[in-house]
């Protein structure tokens, strides 16, 4: 079985190219592999196509050429009913605002992923109370977001995304939001929850202390993936 978990081959990229205006080219013939149970850093300023990368690699992006495998299938990003399969059974999500039903409970937040799929509720509320309490929020799972510190949302969104063990956790600035000490703190349950469950991860972000955490260090340049 391959131990590559992500695959990008000579993805192409382009914006604009309305009227007299050419496309802007954001990545070319671009290539890249993530590995079972690697994190990655995506560091670049704004504007350099970090998000484009996350949702061409999340597949919610499908106006690009090139290919994608994720766990060994290559995807055709043009059948929505296979992409939309492939993305809720290997790839979990997480940003910079944490996009919480504000009328559920942290638990409800964090089990819905289950339940959706068809998750017996005893079996999502364990695993779901399980995540929480690795998390520190064993006594804040009744709470509603707005009950919520910023930090706590973002731990709810966090078991919320790997709640169904994706192969990978595309996060975009997850901490953006966080003041230092809050993002310290939301890191390192991440990295630890990400490590535990043997989840691939690519984590966008301007935040030097993450490049710390993680196992490789990547930029974007000249319509590439460049290790630094």
């Amino acid at each position: 079985m391959s131990n590559t978990v992500l695959k990008l081959k000579k993805v192409t990229k382009l914006f604009g190219g309305k009227g007299d205006m050419p496309p802007v080219e954001i990545f070319k013939d671009m290539d890249f592999t993530i590995k079972k149970n690697e994190v990655v850093g995506l560091f670049s300023p704004s504007g350099s196509g970090k998000t484009t990368f996350l949702q061409i690699a999340g597949l919610l992006d499908s106006k690009f050429s090139g290919d994608i495998n994720i766990n060994g299938l290559r995807v055709n990003t043009k059948n929505d009913v296979q992409t939309s399969i492939v993305r809720r059974k290997n790839i979990g999500f997480v940003f910079q605002f944490h996009h919480l039903i504000q009328e559920f409970s942290a638990l409800d937040n964090t089990i819905f992923p289950l339940l959706f799929d068809g998750v017996s509720e005893k079996i999502a509320i364990q695993k779901g109370q399980h995540l929480l309490e690795k998390v520190g929020l064993a006594k804040r799972m009744k709470n509603r977001p707005a009950e919520l510190s910023g930090g706590e949302q973002q731990r709810v969104a966090i078991c919320r995304a790997i709640i169904n063990e994706p192969a990978l956790l595309l996060a975009d600035e997850p901490t953006g939001n966080l003041d230092q000490l809050t993002t310290s703190k939301v890191m390192n349950f991440l990295i630890e929850i990400i490590k535990e469950h043997n989840i691939s991860a690519i984590i966008a972000s301007h935040n030097p202390m993450i490049s710390k955490l993680v196992d490789k260090n990547a930029k974007i340049a000249d319509g590439k993936i460049v290790y630094n």
